[in-house]
């Protein structure tokens, strides 16, 4: 894998490039135009030397026989003088002085006649050239002029250095060149780096934010101050954290509501997504297919839904055939429930594939509901039906007997009147029920003790207790408590009726209370043959009857513990039923004392809570 490189050495890596191209061009047209320079210089120089030479030899070469000796001995001392290798040659070529090799070495000299620079110089012009010296075996700049008297050229005069020296200088230039040139080239790269340094950390600053924010802290804010375009880019991020923070909020505050609102819906609701997984499930449907919410999203739905009816009714929306509502019978660990099942399509925007919105609505209670009305229905037409069809009868042998100018029998008046009472009652137990149940009613609480209240309703039974040949005792512990006088009477009044009517020959009922901490007790125990146990659940529904022959003689109209009930559960109470068969009955109320309450002044203070007839 290829190395990568930071901004900061991409940044010093690229002024290092940039500066060292720069610098080398500078450099190398810089050693060319030194050296053009050195060698102009040079050639300046040698020119006037040779200049001075041919000046001071000009009057020598004068005579038509110059004095070679004494030529050459001037060459060694004006060569000394000036510095320099100087060369007189004559028109022939023939060198006549030269200060290399003194006046010794003049003699044994080669001509020069061919050399380029004598050669130009003997033709009028100025000689220049460089090459290597037969003499000194060296290589040599050569300047050299004509030296002219009266319009002709009587030889050549030469000055001319090493070019070991010349190209000394030429380095020495140039070291100082490339030496500054190296000089800049680091002070560049030290500004490189420290501009580098300058912008790469306000960058790591806002590297390592931007990761803080995309790890989810959003509070982390950028503290940069360059004055330049990283402060504004690092005042945009911030920006970009709070608003990225205040949207993701209030994403998450409306997911939350959202999530709020389908875990506290009635109705179970699952979403299927296209490709069959679960995609979400509240908590109702989790209850309804014993599944967890979390465990069950992103799971195939056959793995969650395990019900054929339900999965055939999802598969049928997948497949586009829309069908209509089922209901739909499904056992959980609840029990059975049966749950009305709906769906619908829903399409997000800029996808092509479609969920499905499942909507599950448990009618469980509905159906009971129904089923409730419909048995209360039926029963109350056939508890009015049998009275109304005996008073019918004996109604129409009195008017056959009046038509047939017989006396009626007076007992056929008795039964007549007795059904007609029995509708009575009948009647007045279902609107006490009714208002019991809809809690319209206000509650008119009084504060009394418990033992007279119990006595009161004790002694409405009295006689009837006598005349069934039963005791009745009362066992009142201390203590006063709060409740709707009279209806609570008729709720006592409708158990004790019940145990006086129901018990053995001879037995005995007990109406006993006590307070235990906040709560009353209130029971109604009697010895008689008892309740079997597959009644026991049943027997506070409206109409039902243990013993329905018998009831219906002792004129019970079954609706007694259903009022009992509800003006018990009026009070915030619990009422339930204990029994045995051969041993007895015993109903345990429970209420709420209330005794901190104020009492309330009210007529029925003092009113006798007479339950108004025994029920059943």
């Amino acid at each position: 894998m290829a190395r990568r490189f930071s901004i900061a050495e991409k940044f010093f890596l690229t002024h290092l490039v940039t500066a060292g191209i720069a610098l080398f061009i500078a450099g190398a047209v810089g050693f060319f135009l030194v050296r053009s320079l050195v060698t102009a210089d040079a050639d300046e120089s040698l020119l006037a030397r040779a200049q001075i030479v041919a000046e001071t030899f000009r009057p020598l070469l004068a005579d038509s026989a110059p004095k070679r000796e004494r030529i050459a001995r001037e060459g060694d001392r004006l060569g000394k003088e000036i510095g320099a290798r100087i060369t007189v040659i004559l028109p022939d070529g023939t060198v006549v002085a030269d200060s290399a090799v003194g006046t010794a070495g003049v003699p044994g000299m080669e001509n020069h006649a061919l050399h380029p620079e004598i050669r130009d110089a003997l033709s009028g012009t100025t000689g220049v050239s460089l090459r290597r010296s037969i003499t000194v075996r060296e290589e040599q700049r050569y300047a050299a002029l004509p030296i002219a008297i009266g319009g002709s050229i009587v030889g050549a005069a030469r000055a001319s250095v090493p070019a070991a020296t010349l190209t000394r200088r030429l380095w020495q230039i140039t070291s100082i060149i490339w030496g500054t040139g190296f000089a800049a080239l680091l002070l560049i790269l030290a500004g490189a780096a420290f501009m580098a340094r300058r912008v790469t950390g306000p960058l790591a600053e806002m590297q390592g934010a931007a990761k803080e924010m995309g790890a989810g802290n959003l509070a982390r804010r950028v503290q940069i101050r360059t004055g330049d375009e990283l402060e504004e880019m690092a005042n945009a991020m911030n920006r970009m954290a709070s608003h990225l923070a205040d949207t993701i909020g209030q994403l998450d505050a409306g997911k939350a509501r959202l999530e709020t609102l389908l875990a506290n819906l009635d109705d179970g609701v699952i979403v299927i997504a296209a490709n069959r997984s679960v995609r979400m499930i509240n908590r109702e449907a989790g209850k309804i297919f014993d599944a967890s919410e979390t465990m069950a999203e992103e799971r195939p739905y056959p793995e969650v839904i395990r019900h054929p009816q339900v999965l055939a009714f999802i598969d049928g929306w997948i497949k586009g055939k829309e069908p209509k509502p089922w209901d739909v019978s499904i056992v959980t660990r609840h029990g059975s429930r049966t749950v009305r099942c709906s769906g619908t399509t829903v399409r997000y925007l800029g996808e092509s594939d479609a969920d499905v919105l499942l909507t599950l609505r448990d009618i469980t209670e509905e159906r009971r509901l129904s089923q409730v009305k419909s048995d209360f229905v039926s029963n109350a037409s056939h508890e009015l039906r049998t009275p109304l069809t005996n008073i019918r009868g004996y109604l129409e042998a009195i008017q056959d007997a009046v038509r047939e100018g017989v006396a009626p029998e007076s007992s056929f008046i008795d039964v007549a009147l007795g059904n007609a009472l029995r509708i009575e009652r009948l009647i007045d137990d279902l609107l006490e029920l009714s208002r019991a149940e809809s809690g319209v009613v206000p509650l008119e609480k009084e504060e009394t003790s418990l033992s007279s209240f119990l006595s009161r309703v004790a002694d409405q039974h009295r006689s009837s207790a006598k005349q069934a040949g039963k005791t009745l005792d009362v066992e009142a512990g201390d203590g006063t408590f709060r409740a709707d006088l009279r209806k609570l009477a008729l709720a006592l009044s409708n158990l004790v009726d019940n145990a006086l009517k129901y018990g053995k020959d001879g037995g005995h009922v007990t109406l006993s209370g006590r307070i235990e901490g906040d709560a009353c007790l209130l029971e109604v125990a009697d010895d008689g043959p008892g309740i079997s146990p597959e009644h026991l659940p049943r027997i506070f529904e409206r109409f039902y009857r243990v013993d329905k022959g018998r009831s219906r003689e002792l004129g019970g109209t079954g609706l007694g513990l259903s009022i009992a009930k509800h003006i018990v559960e009026s009070h915030g109470g619990t009422i339930r039923v204990e029994s045995r068969i051969g041993v007895g009955t015993r109903f345990i109320l429970r209420l709420p004392a209330d005794p901190a309450l104020p009492s309330k002044t009210s007529p029925s203070a003092s009113r006798d809570p007479h339950p108004g007839g025994s029920r059943k």
